[in-house]
């Protein structure tokens, strides 16, 4: 009888340290191979975006009807360069790496992003017939990217502290 408890006991310390270890494998990889690479696009766009913003429309914020020939210019060159390529980081990182998304399901920012991001690639196809104030079919969908991007992976990074915290299971 000891013998018998003393094995149930060991086994079922055994299945929390594994199911423990799995948990942890995975969200390390939520964070290394998803949130992590998304929060430093997401956050390295958006820093660009207000600066580029601040510089070429510093009143308004953004543009009140036709671009000048100059700011067209450096639109197209922000979109080329910086731009649309950070997009579609991002968009290959969350294609290659969705089913690591912390939600059940596609979270509807995530999908408003990377059509943003798919829009990208049908406006630079034709980017010299393009007239200067055309953008992106589809809109970004703004602070609600960046800020679902930033709320994973703190909660991530919350689960991982407090999981390496608590040891190995008993």
């Amino acid at each position: 009888m000891i013998a018998i408890m003393a094995y149930w006991l060991n086994h079922r310390g055994e299945v929390r340290r594994s199911l423990r270890k799995e948990r942890i494998d995975r969200v390390n990889s939520q964070l290394k191979d998803l949130y992590g690479p998304l929060l430093v696009l997401a956050e390295t766009n958006e820093r660009a975006w207000k600066e580029y913003r601040r510089k070429y429309f510093p009143r308004e914020g953004s543009p009140q009807g036709p671009l000048t020939e100059s700011v067209s210019t450096q639109w197209h060159v922000w979109v080329e360069t910086f731009f649309a390529p950070r997009a579609q980081q991002m968009r290959e990182i969350i294609t290659q790496r969705g089913d690591l998304i912390i939600e059940k399901e596609m979270p509807a920012v995530v999908l408003d992003f990377c059509a943003h991001a798919a829009s990208y690639d049908a406006l630079l196809a034709d980017w010299g017939a393009i007239a200067v104030n055309d953008s992106t079919l589809i809109r970004h969908p703004g602070s609600r990217f960046l800020l679902y991007v930033r709320d994973s992976h703190i909660y991530l990074k919350n689960e991982q502290e407090q999981l390496l915290r608590t040891g190995p299971a008993q």
